[in-house]
């Protein structure tokens, strides 16, 4: 009865199984399906953030990089085009000195003019000549360092200025006196004074020409900061009309904090480094840090408004270089306000193909339910006629294999059976010629009274109990091994031992083996006789194996541990271990290395199952071992059993 309910719960299970598996299954498909778009959605959030920022950056970063390069350019073509400019300057007076030397000596005989006189006509025609807003002016000297023409700077005229030291101390009237004597033209730098300003010396840029004629040299200069400053404003006049997109433009910030370029033109000019944003961070005196570490990257921060317009945005990511040359900060930002409006969108295309997956998901569930239906029902029907015929092929392939197994168990046990009645024959040799012994002198006490004491006679009697006792022993040992154990029981594994090495005792003694035990009395749940059979083929074989061997010494080690809940029992010998070869074979059903007389083949096969069926391993391993300070190699095997 409880089979037929067992058999009906199992076919309710096959027909409706399939359709709550598929109800299960559609409602975990669309969980993991939302779950899944749900984590798509996070990584395309987190990517499109990534994408963002790195393309904004990119692009803000180059547009940094476009406007530094421009200044960088103009600022080297503006020094070359300084000293194109002063060298022309000085070309065109040196050809009006040229001009007027020319004319002066070509006058008619008697009316040439002196040098004094044509120098002096130089001097007045070129010191007439002032450009570049007044700070451009022709200078002369001669070939001893005095100073011969200085328009701007009339108390230097006249003075001899070889020694003079700039505010570098660099003598440059060295310069000028060598590009007379060595005929030739050069550029030079030194700091020298500004017209009204007698105490600051800045730096300048000239150019000397040699003039022939009067031996002297003609040159010009231009203040490099001058210079500078008129490239500054042109430059910051086209960088101011840089515009990118919607809201892009360049900020410039110098070392003082003073905005140069801005889209507010009213900021333009205005010193900011006190400028604080809604966080109270001092924005301008960051950018301004970039210019005095000569440093460039990112920085991010609140804005408020987005530039051309009255959008209120939140924050912007600016990228900062320095100009180290003119201590600028230059810069540009994008806001990440976009970034929102495109994370927007992804939400309400994903709640869109999310609605649409669900819909696809619950109509083929559906589907699939009712196919499913279909089918556990018929298949239902035909498991339920194939159940039967099952069953009963089952238990008798169930009952097969416990015959099998049962008489693989007994043949084993008669494959040694010969060995054991002739171990028990050599064992009982002793004993029966003990009562021999003990009954003769028994019948000539009897015979003759002057044989034999009373302390003899009852030796004697002594004597034939104890052999009695001990064939009796032999017997009951012999008879126990044979004897089917159905049930499991608790036996001590000291006990089954003693056992094995009394059955096989005599065998070990012809071969001359010693067994070394080392062995803790421990209690095990199990089939003793099916372990004394185990261990029985293992001596069997290390005695077969010892036997072939050439050694002297002949040993089979014990050695029984507890280690936790099992116990651990190793037998080894000194025979040299099995071939590597062979080794993973030895369990191995009808596998032999002997003839067909020696051996079956299902020894070790037969242990390997007893074991299993006590819930135990048993495996087997070549091992090096020293006994007696004398190497040696064998075979071992290892048999775990549980305690309980």
């Amino acid at each position: 009865m409880e089979n037929i309910t067992k058999e009906q719960t199992i076919l309710n299970f096959i027909k409706y199984g399939p359709i709550l598996f598929v109800l299960s299954l559609s409602f975990i498909i669309t969980q993991v399906t939302l779950e899944d778009r749900k984590s798509i959605f996070k990584q395309e959030l987190i990517q499109l953030e990534k994408d963002f920022l790195l393309t904004n950056k990119q692009r803000i970063k180059e547009e940094v990089e476009e406007v530094y390069n421009f200044i960088l350019n103009e600022k080297q073509n503006s020094e070359k085009l300084l000293q194109e400019a002063i060298k022309n300057r000085v070309y065109e007076a040196h050809q009006v000195a040229t001009n007027i030397y020319e004319n002066e000596m070509n006058q008619e005989e008697g009316h040439n003019h002196s040098q004094g006189h044509i120098l002096n006509s130089i001097k007045y025609a070129l010191g007439g000549i002032i450009y570049n807003k007044g700070r451009g002016y022709i200078f002369i000297d001669d070939v001893h360092g005095t100073k011969l023409l200085q328009p701007l700077n009339k108390e230097f005229e006249g003075k001899n200025l070889l020694e003079f030291e700039d505010a570098k101390g660099y003598k440059f009237v060295h310069k000028i006196v060598d590009t007379i004597k060595n005929k030739t033209e050069t550029y030079d730098s030194y700091y020298w004074y500004k017209a009204g300003d007698k105490e600051n010396a800045y730096k300048k840029m000239s150019f000397y020409k040699y003039f022939a004629p009067l031996n002297i040299a003609i040159g010009t200069g231009e203040y490099i900061d001058d210079f500078e400053n008129e490239l500054k404003e042109k430059v910051l006049k086209r960088i101011n009309k840089i515009r990118y997109g919607e809201n892009g433009y360049i900020f410039i910030y110098d070392l003082e904090g003073t905005c140069l370029s801005h889209y507010k033109q009213n900021l333009v000019g205005q010193n900011r480094i006190n400028y604080q944003d809604k966080e109270g961070r001092f924005l301008v005196k960051e950018i301004v840090e970039y210019g005095e570490n000569n440093t460039e990257g990112y920085m991010s921060y609140e804005s408020s408004i987005k530039p051309f317009s009255n959008i209120e945005t939140n924050s912007k990511i600016s990228y900062i270089k320095s100009f180290k040359d003119w201590g600028w900060s230059i810069g540009t930002g994008f806001y990440t306000d976009t970034l929102l409006g495109e994370i927007e969108d992804k939400k309400h295309n994903l709640e869109q193909s999310n609605n649409e997956s669900l819909q696809k998901v619950i109509y083929i569930s559906l589907f699939i339910t009712f196919i499913f239906i279909l089918i556990s029902f018929y298949i239902s029907k035909v498991i339920k006629n194939s159940f039967e015929e099952y069953r009963v092929n089952l238990n008798e392939e169930i009952k097969k294999t416990v015959e099998k197994d049962q008489q693989l168990i007994q043949q084993s046990k008669m494959a040694i059976m010969g060995e054991m009645i002739g171990n028990i024959a050599h064992q009982w040799k002793q004993p029966l010629s003990l009562i021999s012994m003990s009954n003769g002198l028994i019948q000539l006490n009897q015979e003759n009274k002057d044989i034999g004491s009373k302390e003899e006679v009852e030796k004697a009697t002594d004597n034939i109990d104890n052999a009695v006792n001990h064939l009796s022993t032999t017997i009951d040992d012999f008879r126990d091994f044979f004897k089917p154990n159905k049930e499991k029981e608790f036996f001590r594994i000291q006990e089954t031992l003693t056992k094995t090495c009394n059955l096989i005792s005599s065998q070990f003694k012809n071969n001359n083996i010693e067994v070394i035990k080392e062995v803790n009395d421990i209690s095990v749940y199990g089939f003793q006789n099916e372990l004394l059979q185990v261990i029985i083929n293992i001596f069997k074989n290390a005695k077969d194996e010892l036997v072939k061997s050439d050694i002297d010494k002949r040993f089979i080690f014990i050695n029984v541990q507890k280690d936790e809940s099992k116990v651990i029992i190793k037998i080894k010998d000194n025979a040299g271990g099995i071939p590597e070869n062979i080794i993973d074979k030895v369990f191995d059903s009808y596998f032999t290395t002997k003839n067909d007389k020696e051996g079956t083949g299902i020894g070790l096969y037969m242990s390997k199952q007893i074991i299993t069926n006590m819930s135990g391993t048993i495996t087997t391993q070549n091992v090096d071992f020293e006994f007696e300070d004398i190497k040696y190699k064998g075979a071992e095997f290892k048999i775990t059993l549980p305690l309980k």
